[in-house]
């Protein structure tokens, strides 16, 4: 893909998006930020929710 190539797909992104309604750019933002992994997780994977597994099963 050349340079020019990409320009003008990000151009045609931001034209799309800019096309949509306020509401419906509002919603989608609404959706993506509620659908996103913990913090714990994006930043260190499976290993904290392994961990916290582990300990919630040994206090029982």
């Amino acid at each position: 893909m050349s340079f020019q190539d990409l320009i003008k797909f990000i151009t045609q992104q931001a034209v799309i998006q800019m096309d949509k309604p306020g509401t419906i750019r509002k919603e989608e933002r609404l959706r993506r930020k509620t659908n996103k992994a913990s913090f714990s997780y994006r930043a260190f994977g499976v290993l904290p929710l392994a961990l916290s597994w582990f300990i919630k099963r040994n206090q029982n």
